[in-house]
C-alpha cells in the first residue's frame, strides 16, 4: 500500500497529531513565515483540502501547537519553586534548555502571534514560580522581564549552538548566569 492509502485510514486525532508534528518541524526549519498549507500538504502526501479540514490557517496550527507546549510546561516548573526566597536561576536555565521544541518554535516567528505567545510562556514561568512575590524582584519588578528574557534568549541559542550534538553540554554556565543576575540586582540596588 502507498503512503496515500495508509495516510487516509488515519483516525481524526492520529491525523490532526501528524500534521501538527509536520508544521512544527517545517515551522523550526524554514520559519513560520516561509511555510504554507501547501508545504505541510505536500509533505504529507495529502490535499489541501484535508489540511484544511483540520485547521483554518498556519496560525492555528501555530496556537495548538504553544497551547499544547505551554499546557505541560508549568508543572515541570514547580520543582524550581523557591522556597528560599531566592529564585533558582541556574536551575531554570537548566530546565529551559530542556525545552529544545518549544523554544526553536518560539523563536521561529516574529509577528504579533509570536509576541503575544512569548509573553504567555514568560508569564507562565513568572506566576508558577510566584516571582513577583520574592523580596528582590518586588523591589525591581521592572527587572523580571528583562531577567526571563535574558535566560530564554541564551537558553535557545545554547540550543542552537548544540543542534548537531546528543545534548547540551553540562558546564557552569547556569551557575554564571545566576551569579551575573544576582549580582545585577544588588547593584541595581545599590545605584539608587
Amino acid at each position: 500500500m502507498t503512503d496515500v492509502v495508509l495516510a487516509r485510514r488515519l483516525n481524526a486525532q492520529t491525523r490532526r497529531e501528524q500534521i501538527l508534528d509536520i508544521a512544527a518541524t517545517l515551522f523550526t526549519q524554514r520559519g513560520f513565515e516561509a511555510v504554507g498549507m501547501a508545504d505541510i500538504a505536500a509533505e504529507l502526501h495529502v490535499s489541501r483540502p484535508t489540511i484544511y479540514s483540520y485547521f483554518a490557517s498556519t496560525e492555528a496550527m501555530l496556537e495548538s501547537l504553544f497551547e499544547a507546549k505551554l499546557e505541560k510546561f508549568p508543572e515541570r516548573l514547580s520543582p524550581l519553586v523557591p522556597e528560599s526566597g531566592v529564585v533558582p536561576y541556574a536551575a531554570l536555565f537548566r530546565l529551559l534548555l530542556q525545552e529544545r521544541e518549544l523554544l526553536l518554535l518560539l523563536n521561529s516567528g516574529g509577528g504579533p502571534l509570536f509576541r503575544r505567545c512569548r509573553r504567555t510562556f514568560l508569564q507562565a514561568i513568572e506566576s508558577r514560580l510566584n516571582l513577583h512575590e520574592l523580596p528582590a524582584v518586588r523591589r525591581r519588578p521592572h527587572l523580571l522581564p528583562i531577567i526571563l528574557n535574558l535566560l530564554t534568549s541564551l537558553a535557545y541559542e545554547r540550543v542552537m549552538q548544540t543542534e548537531d550534538t546528543a545534548g547540551v553540554a553540562d558546564d557552569d554556565l547556569p551557575d554564571v548566569l545566576s551569579s551575573f543576575i544576582v549580582a545585577g540586582i544588588a547593584g541595581t540596588r545599590q545605584s539608587k
